[in-house]
């Protein structure tokens, strides 16, 4: 059956020697692997750069129900988004995301209007800004909370979920994390690397409490490494 529908790609592996597998994930079937035949190939006449991580496409697929891995006939840039393919902050921050959303929507399947909607926002949004980027990894994960069922209105509903107690010292982090909650991704939110660094430990340590996806992130040293 062919389909039409948009896609965000999440990351791409290497299959056999000319081809890949990627996991993009659509507004109408949620995450889906699909192969795309001879691109790594000399002689493609198409790049692989349509499937970078966060690349937003049109798509036409051929859907198959109980297929393992679909395929693509048609694709084509939705929203070009090469300041994110060539900015190395944004790049590290993109590599983090992709990692952490590869596990997140493993379960997302369907139909997925509203977080599509979210998604394609935020990534368009960090493609366009030119600074204040180095808090949107931590904006990214709270925000998209809700669209998990997991939303929390401030610092201190994030820390009495996990049912635990914070030391008068954390008064500063909390407060940081109620902003960013609480905050667009352009607005400015003042912090040091070491107090992005403990909040982004905090909102990992409550993916980790609340699911069973998420698991050790690769990415994370390099994020740090960035951003220190």
């Amino acid at each position: 059956m062919i389909e039409k529908t948009r896609g965000i790609v999440i990351k791409y592996m290497k299959y056999q020697e000319s081809s890949i597998i990627t996991q993009i994930f659509t507004e109408d079937y949620g995450l889906t692997p699909f192969i795309v035949n001879g691109i790594r190939s000399a002689r493609s006449k198409r790049s692989i750069g349509y499937f970078q991580p966060f690349s937003i496409l049109d798509l036409v697929i051929y859907m198959k129900p109980g297929r393992e891995i679909q395929r693509l006939s048609e694709y084509k840039y939705l929203i070009p988004t090469h300041n994110t393919q060539t900015d190395v902050r944004k790049g590290a921050i993109v590599l983090f995301l992709s990692e952490i959303l590869i596990k997140l929507l493993q379960h997302e399947k369907g139909a997925q209007e509203h977080l599509f909607a979210f998604l394609i926002e935020s990534i368009t949004q960090l493609d366009s800004m030119e600074s204040q980027i180095e808090n949107f990894h931590i904006h990214f994960l709270l925000k998209i909370l809700p669209y998990l069922g997991l939303g929390v209105d401030d610092g201190d509903a994030l820390i009495r979920s996990m049912e635990l107690e914070m030391v008068h010292d954390d008064d500063h982090l909390l407060e940081f994390v109620s902003s960013i909650i609480n905050s667009d991704y352009s607005d400015v939110v003042g912090g040091s690397g070491n107090l992005r660094f403990k909040a982004l430990e905090l909102i990992l340590n409550y993916y980790h409490h609340h699911t069973n996806s998420i698991g050790e992130i690769k990415s994370l040293k390099v994020l740090h490494k960035v951003f220190q």
